[in-house]
């Protein structure tokens, strides 16, 4: 039987909980509705709206958010396109800073449109669509271009040519670009379509390629004010990737970033202002009619090249996919090098599973490779938690428990070394260790 103590300190606590929620809920209610707006615009819409009956405050708060978030996965889609006609119909007339619209199943292209058309109309700043259709065309001809007001815009085409872009980008204020699943032709882009973008400051192009067969065959990426390029997974036809190519004039590029297979990329100027350079080379290994060796030679060759062109770069990250695709060049020495890179201050090897990262000196690297008579330096971490390098693996029993070593062919780091003067430091990931 509970004594009248324990039923006194039970409702004391009872007391001090409710003061405490509604101490929190005064708190939260104090706030000004430019913060709770700011708050509300955080989660996607329809949760926003559903605050609506919380109270006679939330009821039209929903309707001044600055920025709309949609999500669509499939459950209804009436239900869906009913929740977009409701927020768009009964929103203030107030600007907005972001729009999002993540579809993953598909939705009328009539309803894309009309969320773009309304976010370019209120002015949106930052536009994010994943479009998911299949019957017809997002067009975005004139509509894209009707904005003044754009500084981020990103696009993903969830199924083949989903949206369509004006010829010529003309967005005046544009800073970043982000493009996925795009496929350029002579049809549908001007081989400048990004000229109209002067502001632009980063481009990202994510799976996109250049249609086969077609008489687009260059790109230009004539960007002056241009600091960051990322090109990933570039969708290059293995027989045909010779035939087209990405010309790029940036000045004031500071950052590259290529990951996928081969592709030709034309790099105009000296690229003073670059600062930092990462590469993560892959190629199809699954294909039964390729020639695997020979695509990887090919791969790190058109790799080389590439990176011929950037020699003003003061920090450089490299996968170990691209340093095996680099190994499997032949002769690697009697190979011509492009260039000395004598900026080059930071070299850094990077894997995919990081489980920790070590600073290796120039100076005893350099050391070993004259004294090494092995085809590989060996990279390790010790049970002390030290990096260890050596021109054979440790043994099991000196070996880190969660760290894989790595190895990199002698020839391989000792031209990178040669190419470099400057460099000054060397930094190793190590890949956590395969679980039992």
């Amino acid at each position: 039987m509970e004594t009248r103590e324990n039923k006194r300190m039970r409702n004391q606590e009872s007391s001090d909980r409710e003061k405490q929620e509604e101490f929190e809920s005064d708190k939260l209610g104090s706030l000004p509705d430019s913060i709770l707006t700011h708050i509300l615009s955080l989660i996607d819409t329809r949760t926003a709206v559903q605050t609506s009956v919380l109270s006679k405050r939330y009821r039209l708060l929903w309707t001044s958010l600055p920025s709309l978030n949609f999500y669509y996965f499939g459950k209804s889609r009436l239900n869906f396109t009913s929740l977009v006609d409701h927020v768009l119909g009964c929103r203030d007339d107030t600007d907005l800073t972001g729009f999002r619209l993540s579809l993953y199943k598909e939705v009328a292209a009539g309803c894309i449109r009309d969320c773009i058309s309304y976010a370019v109309h209120r002015k949106v700043q930052n536009l994010s669509v994943r479009a998911y259709t299949k019957h017809s065309l997002v067009t975005l001809t004139s509509l894209l271009n009707a904005s003044s007001s754009l500084r981020t815009l990103r696009l993903n085409n969830a199924t083949s040519c989903n949206i369509e872009l004006p010829k010529s980008l003309s967005l005046q204020e544009l800073k970043v670009l982000i493009l996925k699943n795009f496929v350029f032709s002579s049809e549908n882009y001007n081989v400048d379509i990004f000229l109209g973008c002067p502001n632009l400051e980063t481009l990202i192009l994510n799976k996109c390629l250049i249609r086969q067969r077609d008489n687009l065959k260059a790109l230009n990426v004539n960007c002056p004010n241009l600091k960051n390029l990322e090109i990933r997974y570039w969708r290059s036809v293995w027989e045909h990737f010779d035939e087209y190519v990405i010309n790029v004039t940036a000045p004031k590029l500071v950052s590259f970033k290529f990951q996928g297979h081969i592709l030709r990329v034309n790099f105009k100027g000296d690229l003073l202002c670059l600062d930092e350079v990462c590469a993560d080379l892959c190629y199809p290994t699954a294909c039964k009619t390729v020639n695997v060796r020979h695509r990887r030679r090919r791969t790190a060759q058109s790799f080389i090249y590439m990176l011929g062109q950037l020699c003003n770069v003061k920090s450089l990250f490299v996968s170990l996919k691209t340093i095996e695709a680099l190994s499997s060049i032949p002769n690697f020495r009697k190979f011509p090098i492009p260039s000395i890179f004598r900026k080059l201050r930071y070299i850094k090897f990077t894997v995919e599973d990081k489980y920790t990262e070590m600073n290796a000196s120039i100076d005893t690297v350099a050391q070993l490779l004259k004294r090494a008579k092995t085809k590989f330096l060996v990279f390790s971490l010790t049970k002390e938690q030290l990096l260890s390098i050596n021109v054979k693996p440790p043994p099991m029993k000196l070996r880190h428990k969660y760290a894989t070593p790595i190895t990199i062919p002698t020839h391989l780091m000792s031209h990178i070394l040669e190419s470099s003067p400057s460099a000054e430091v060397l930094v190793i990931e190590l890949p956590k260790a395969a679980s039992d």
